[in-house]
């Protein structure tokens, strides 16, 4: 059995999927930081956010206070647990060992209503192994004392899962007291594991009573623990049992001879006050936490507390907080975290209020967090935030919020000049920002940008984290030990999508200032837009580019370039764009790792995640605005309400033009539906150009991986039909044989 504190209750639920599996590449971390290392172990708290997970907000809120780092913090449970890994594999080995038969590792027991308990863990597996190990040195391998052994902890471990109770036989006539003293406590253990707790209860007591057992320093340990169980996975927790449990634990302490549980058993009396007397509890760890340097249990009770309390989230509607006052009144680091984690304007006035009254270091943050735009505290708050010295553990935050505050305030000149005084670049163990808090600095250069060369430099982000799984597992969103192409956020995706006239775009694009493979999205977005408007003076410019950084489209794009006439060039780019679907009128923001995998652009159809050609202006504005499923942070913390606006350096005559241009391009449709259309008009132009029946086969294979509306059936149709009146015999014809 284990002989650490007690697994608590809880329901799961299982999701069977199919791959193929991605994770979003993130420049800016949601509920954790980037740098888990930096901020759990070093104290590197970089920009705290408000909706942080409650164990990062305990850090910062340590570090803001003169606290050294709570290096728990940065230990995460790993969703393998190696310890429970190893033990099933000690035990299956020596089990292999005695009888040549591997056994079955139970763990979970179901206990109705879609919840089980996890039953058997792996600390009982390796008891067991232990025990087994010093029973064949006691009595041999081979022994009969052995295999009964063996034979009885086998049943004991069927309660695991079983749902009838299974008993190991009595001991043999004539057994030693060892081998009955074990058989005594391989039945009690296993009315334990089948939940008949108070026999269980009543046997481990006999147990303790039992001086020549060498179970008896476990007897009363383990009545508590079955006591325990009892008390909490009752349908409503029993306090009774609780009480009962903890006057067993207690006895436990004045037990000489069980000096070795008496760590575990102080740890159990936790557990029992964690769910007795929680407020108590989250009282007790609450000071702990934000004074000392503890360990992980205390941080794991206090999450459970606070889960408990407020809900496993960190967006709260701080005004619906059952019993606020009360949790407030804990400590004044919880006051922080639900006025951090907190929404709606009773946050607003809590923290400007406790701002007020502490001037202390947290609630400044807090306050700059909350403080609405407009509002008469702007003035002092920034004033305050000024005052904060670079030696700070807040410095980054404060220097992030400051900025931030200027610029929704649209006091833009005061924002730039503290930004010229932060770092140009990342920095390494505490020696300047980490690059999770530089690609927040990076972004506020991006919103406040005054020259296209800003813009640029300030685009490309780190990649900190890929988001897939849970959180707090600790494998979620580590990146790769080496280094990552930079990326985009969704501002920069905004941006080049809906924000620059189609001028600017191609000098983004024939600019050396962006990372290879970003340049390549701009440019393929250029050009794309350049041939759709028909201003093949732009398109030429930006060609050279897509033929460097892209050789797969060299001829094709060459074709285009020696094109005589207007006519044939417009035909030439069609050929182009219908022969590479990965080609887009619009630059993605936010990527996942199938988007970085992309060196080239695509010449194939992505019959996976459909991410061919583009859907028209209209749909790309709201795909570029705040994530694929809103979770750019960037987004949230600079925009209000995805609300980009121009960049600073666009002339009103620019901004037109933005505008013209996409309405012009909005006005074509999706691509599937244009491009179809298009590819019918070449070939009833030039009914001999075989070039023209390859053009119309891809036309009707993208209606079917594209974006489409009420139209693309039509088009598709039509694509269908000319390609097999006028090319019936070629072998684009014989390929395409529906059109739906």
């Amino acid at each position: 059995m284990k002989r650490v504190p007690l697994i608590m209750l809880f329901v799961t639920a299982s999701v069977l999927a199919c791959g193929p599996f991605i994770s979003d590449l993130l420049p800016v971390e949601t509920v954790r930081p980037g740098d888990l290392n930096g901020y759990g172990y070093r104290g590197e708290i970089g920009v705290v956010r408000p909706h942080f997970a409650r164990r990062y907000l305990v850090q910062a809120y340590r570090r803001m206070t003169g606290q050294g780092p709570l290096r728990a913090v940065g230990r995460l449970k790993p969703f393998y647990d190696e310890a429970e890994r190893d033990a099933h594999q000690q035990w299956t080995e020596l089990h292999v060992r005695v009888d040549g038969k591997t056994p079955g590792i139970g763990i979970n027991r179901n206990i109705g209503d879609y919840q089980f308990i996890v039953n058997c863990l792996g600390s009982a597996y390796a008891a067991a192994a232990k025990t087994l190990s010093e029973r064949m040195g006691r009595y041999g391998a081979a022994s009969a004392e052995v295999r009964d052994w063996l034979e009885a902890q086998d049943r004991v471990f069927e309660n695991c899962t079983s749902e009838h109770l299974v008993l190991p036989d009595p001991p043999p006539a004539g057994a030693d007291a060892f081998v009955r003293g074990d058989r005594n406590y391989q039945i009690a253990a296993a009315y334990f594991y089948a939940m008949q707790y108070d026999e269980a209860v009543r046997r481990f007591r006999q147990i303790a009573a039992d001086q020549t057992s060498p179970w008896r320093p476990y007897g009363h340990y383990l009545a508590a623990r079955a006591l325990l169980r009892q008390g909490t996975t009752a349908k409503e927790l029993d306090r009774a049992k609780l009480a009962e449990a903890e006057t067993e634990f207690r006895g436990v302490l004045q037990d000489v001879g069980a000096s070795f549980l008496h760590a575990s058993a102080r740890g159990l009396l936790d557990r029992i006050a964690l769910r007795a007397n929680p407020t108590e509890r989250l009282r007790v760890v609450s000071a702990a936490l934000s004074t000392r340097d503890v360990g992980d249990q205390e941080l794991r009770d206090y999450e459970s507390l606070m889960d408990t309390a407020l809900g496993d989230t960190t967006v709260l509607d701080y005004e619906a907080v059952p019993d606020r006052a009360a949790l407030a009144a804990t400590s004044e680091m919880n006051d922080w975290i639900l006025v951090m984690q907190g929404t709606g304007p009773g946050a607003v006035a809590r923290a400007l209020v406790k701002w007020k009254q502490t001037n202390a270091l947290p609630w400044l943050a807090a306050a700059l967090w909350k403080v609405p735009v407009g509002s008469s505290d702007v003035p002092s708050l920034v004033q305050a935030a000024a005052r904060i010295e670079e030696s700070s553990p807040a410095y980054y935050t404060i220097a992030f919020l400051r900025v931030r505050l200027l610029a929704l305030s649209d006091r833009n000149d005061e924002a730039r000049a503290v930004l010229a005084g932060l770092p140009a670049s990342a920095g390494l163990y505490g020696k300047g920002p980490d690059a999770e808090t530089f690609n927040l600095i990076s972004a506020l250069r991006f919103k406040l940008a005054r020259s296209l060369d800003e813009l640029l430099a300030a685009a490309p982000r780190t990649v900190v984290g890929h988001r897939e799984g849970a959180w707090n597992d600790a494998e979620y969103g580590a990146p790769p030990k080496g280094p990552e192409d930079p990326v985009f956020d969704d501002d920069a995706g905004h941006v080049f999508s809906t924000r620059l006239p189609l001028e600017h775009l191609v000098m983004a694009a024939t600019s050396s200032a962006l990372p290879a493979r970003l340049r390549l999205r701009v440019a393929s977005a250029a050009f794309a837009r350049a041939w759709l408007l028909k201003r093949f003076n732009h398109a030429l410019t930006v060609a050279p580019v897509l033929r460097q950084l892209s050789p797969s489209l060299a001829a094709d794009m060459r074709r285009f370039e020696t094109a005589a006439a207007a006519q044939d060039r417009h035909i030439a780019g069609l050929r182009l764009m219908l022969r590479t679907p990965g080609i887009h009128a619009s630059v993605k923001g936010l990527e996942d790792d199938e988007d970085q995998s992309r060196q080239e652009l695509s010449r194939s159809f992505d019959h996976t995640f459909r991410r061919n050609w583009w859907c028209g202006s209209e749909d790309e504005r709201g795909r570029y605005a705040g994530g694929p499923d809103g979770t750019s942070q960037v987004m949230q913390f600079l925009y209000p309400g995805n609300a980009v606006p121009y960049p600073a350096f666009l002339s009103k005559a620019d901004i037109a033009a933005v505008q013209q241009e996409r309405d012009n391009i909005s006005a074509l449709g999706p691509a599937p539906n244009y491009l179809a259309a298009e590819a019918v008009r070449w070939a009833k132009a030039r009914p001999s150009d075989l070039d023209a029946a390859e053009a119309l086969a891809h036309a009707v294979e993208g209606t079917r991986w594209g974006c489409t509306n009420e139209e693309t059936t039509q088009m598709s149709r039509a694509a269908f039909q000319t390609l097999h009146q006028l090319f019936p015999k070629t072998d684009w014809a014989r390929r395409t044989k529906y059109w739906y």
